[in-house]
This record gives C-alpha cells, structure tokens and sequence, in this order.
C-alpha cells in the first residue's frame, strides 16, 4: 500500500537553512510494531535523510502522518534496562520535592505506578494512542487527549513531564512552546530524552525511523530550550537505556546561534553509523550462509527491520524472536515473520540468534544463556 506523506523542504528548526542530502534507506515499513493483518496491507516508504547546515539537526524529509506511524501500539517497555530507566527518572522527578504531576505521553502508565506506589502525589497521564493494560493506580487520573495549544489544564500542577516522547514530535519547537505556555513561573518541567549522540555513535538501530524523524542531539536540545524559554536547572544522565534527564524552569527566551561544529559532528557520525551497517550486513550474510543450523533475528521492532531493508539475508532466518507477550503470535509488520517466544531456542543444539539490539543486548543474551539454553551462537 501507499499513502501520502508530509514534505519537509525546510529544516524545523531554521528555516532560512540550507538542507543537505546524506542518506535514502530503501522500503521502509511505516510501523514498528506487529499486527494481525495481511501483509498487503502493510505500508513502506524509502526514507530520505537530510541535514540542517545551520543547526546540524538531521530531519526526515517525508514523515508519515501519526495515524499511519502509530496505528499498532508496540512499546510496552519491557525488560531490566526500562524498569530501572523508569526508577531512576521518578527518583529524578521526586528529587526536586513536587506532588502534582502532568505527564504527556503516559503510555503503559509505568512512571506514575512508581511515582505513587508509596501513597502520596497526585498524577494526571495523557494518552490518546492505546491502552496497554487496565489501569487502576491510587491517585491517577488518564485522560484519552491529545496534548496542544488546545489544551485546557485543569489544575496547576507543579510539574510537566514527559519520557522518550520529545523525539517524536514532529515540530519540538512548537510543542515545547505549548509546554511553556501551560507552566506558572513555579511550574518545573521534567523530561527524559534519549541520548542520541551515544546511541547513535555506538551504532544503534533504533535511533532515527519513521517515529524519531529528528536527531535531538544534547548540544541542539540544550540551544533550542534556551531559545524557547527554558532554564536547565539540572541534567543526569541514564546508563542502561542510554538517555538524559533534563529538569527546566520558565524563564525569558534567549536568542543563541547554534554551534557550528554541531553540523560537523553529526554529519560525520550519521555517514559512519550508514558505512557500518553495509558492512556489517554482508558480514552476518556470510555468517548465515556458512551456518549448518538454524537461525533467529532478535527483536520484533526496528531493530530487526532495519537489518532487513537493509539487505539482510533472510531465506535461512526461521523465527523472530521477542520477549514481550504483547507481540508474540503476530506477524512483525513489514516482514513475513511470525514472533515467538525466545523459549523456543530450548534444547536446541545447532542454532544461532542475530542480536542487534542496541543496549539491550546484554541482558537478552543472558536470559537466553542462563534460563532457555546455553549452547546457542550469538552474532552480535
């Protein structure tokens, strides 16, 4: 199927910039998740990469529309590397003494389950996309909305908060001048953003997609917060899920250039992270070739996709396979496979598992080697 995307001829963060082409990934599966429907019915799209010589931001050129990207829910954020993502982050949010929280893009409602599980606060979730679970959290309020310029607050609340949603937004400027306009002088605002200078740069695949269609690098977000309005009072960094914390107050918008070197540097680790995978791809085709067993792809998300649009051999691969129970049984959207359980791989002796799963793959690895089976060759 086809559908009409949005164009972006012009950098979102300055107009007056010229765009620079740098990459086109070729059929691209619209959504990242897994779904019951015929595989007709799946969209793809070459993505285009260009970069903002002005800012150095990196833009998709033609995103999707949201009910495209978003139409199968996936991130139920499963597994070590989230639960304690989220712990830290709440302990972050509680560090600076607040009960009343907006949180935008509540998701699976993880966060405000470990902000309130002692009793005290007060959390409103806003989440217009899918229900994950039945919610029934002490003090929590869902709300089914879209967080705009519309958008009617019904208290005062000491915090904004939002987690891993800044990326997605198609227009951050926009959205962080929403955020701003909703806040008193004393209202904080609270975020955690991935670190995608890390990730990126350590070669993870799930950085820029069809849901992360801008590179918020640190360097850009902490210039465009400033331009927009915002104090950073305080920033910690996430290990495990590679991401930072940014705690901001409102305060008189700041009219600075973007450093020049930032165009340099994510330019040259943009062209890297694409000259790695053509390599690495032929490298695990020769490895699936020469393999007398059987063998798995890891990871019913874009991190399986992604080997795949980018030529991966797939004729040998039998399963995909995910730890999430949400996904397992369907077809990972864009690809024939159907997702197991890693169970699978139990008493098997001649099988191997592809595991680019950026920081995850620890923790995967020894679930597999330590609960399911031993024996199993990883290609990481």
């Amino acid at each position: 199927m086809s559908v009409e995307s949005l164009i972006r001829d012009t950098s979102i963060l300055d107009t007056n910039s010229e765009l620079e082409f740098l990459h086109e990934f070729k059929n691209v599966p619209a959504s990242m998740a897994c779904t019951t429907q015929i595989i007709d019915k799946d969209i793809v799209k070459n993505q285009i990469w260009d970069i903002c010589k002005n800012t150095g931001l990196i833009q998709l050129r033609e995103p999707l529309p949201l009910d495209v990207v978003y139409m199968f829910p996936h991130n139920d954020a499963v597994g070590k590397d989230w639960d304690l993502h989220n712990t830290n982050f709440v302990n972050f949010i509680k560090k600076h003494e607040v009960n009343s929280v907006l949180e935008i893009g509540a998701g699976s409602c993880k966060l405000a389950e470990k902000f309130l599980e002692n009793g005290s606060g007060y959390w409103v979730g806003m989440e217009p996309n899918h229900d994950y679970k039945k919610v029934n959290i002490k003090n929590f309020k869902l709300v089914r909305e879209w967080f705009d310029e519309n958008y009617q607050l019904d208290n005062d609340y000491e915090v904004i908060v939002h987690s891993h949603i800044l990326e997605h937004i198609y227009n951050p400027i926009t959205f962080l001048e929403n955020v701003r306009s909703k806040m008193s002088n004393d209202t904080l605002h609270i975020f955690s953003l991935p670190n995608f200078k890390y990730s990126l740069s350590n070669k993870f695949t799930n950085q820029l997609n069809f849901e992360h269609t801008v590179l918020l690098t640190e360097d850009i977000v902490d210039t465009l917060l400033k331009r927009v309005g915002f104090e950073i009072i305080e920033k910690d960094y996430n290990e495990g899920l590679p991401s930072i914390f940014y705690a901001c107050k409102k305060t008189e918008k700041i009219n600075l250039e973007f450093n020049t070197q930032i165009y340099e540097d994510n330019k040259s680790m943009f062209l890297d992270f694409v000259k790695f995978y053509q390599k690495e791809i032929n490298n695990l085709n020769k490895k699936i070739k020469d393999f007398d067993g059987e063998v798995y792809l890891f990871g019913a998300h874009i991190f399986s996709q992604f080997l795949i649009y980018n030529g991966l051999d797939t004729e040998k691969i039998k399963n995909v396979l995910d730890n999430s129970e949400m996904k397992q049984g369907n077809r990972l959207y864009g690809t024939n496979f159907k997702v197991l359980s890693p169970k699978v791989l139990k008493n098997k002796s001649n099988v191997a598992v592809i595991l680019k799963v950026a920081n995850y793959k620890d923790e995967i690895k020894t679930d597999i080697i330590d609960n399911i089976n031993n024996s199993v060759t990883f290609w990481e």
